[in-house]
């Protein structure tokens, strides 16, 4: 079984501990914007003040737990695709390798984000968000880290395929509440 090979359990436990920290981030973060939201529908129709902060702040909450949750879709083998053909195929080895193309694919499309958004976050230093007044560095670094998350745990979900006798990847017991 691939769970005796040390470096699948050194893959599991690393992708179990991210997927602790970023769930915990994602839980943090939507429980906040949500938590905005409500302020701020309170103090629209309750006291009929509106905060003008409100909707800026529950946007970039939004950009965060969202960007983050990629590397748990990631984790749990549900970023995009070709699950039919991957599913169809019988051969171990074949399916090893579709998944790995795949996975390289995924892996080039993370890397190529995460550096174009970090240049893009350093072009940002000398914005400042509208009504927060904060520096735009902040909204957008939530896009390279969670590139960079991604491709850690593609790396990670890459050597767990490729030690399971199967060429599956399989997933923990763990469940995520759908948001």
């Amino acid at each position: 079984m691939g769970e005796q090979i040390p470096i699948a359990r050194a893959a599991r436990r690393f992708s179990a501990l991210l997927d602790k920290v970023v769930s915990m981030a994602c839980a943090l973060l939507f429980g906040a914007m949500t938590i905005d939201v409500l302020l701020g529908v309170f103090f629209r129709y309750v006291l009929n003040s509106p905060l003008n902060f409100i909707e800026e702040l529950a946007r970039y909450l939004m950009i965060w737990g969202a960007s983050l949750a990629i590397s748990l879709g990631i984790s749990g083998g549900e970023h995009v695709g070709l699950t039919v053909i991957l599913d169809s195929l019988k051969n171990p080895k074949a399916r090893k390798f579709v998944a790995m193309l795949i996975n390289f694919f995924v892996f080039a499309f993370l890397v190529f984000m995460s550096v174009y958004a970090v240049q893009s976050t350093i072009d940002a230093k000398a914005q400042m968000t509208q009504s927060l007044g904060i520096s735009m560095v902040l909204p957008k670094l939530s896009v390279p880290l969670s590139m960079i998350l991604g491709a850690i745990q593609i790396v990670l979900v890459s050597i767990l395929i490729l030690v399971d006798p199967q060429g599956k990847l399989q997933t923990s017991a763990i469940s995520y509440i759908d948001i």
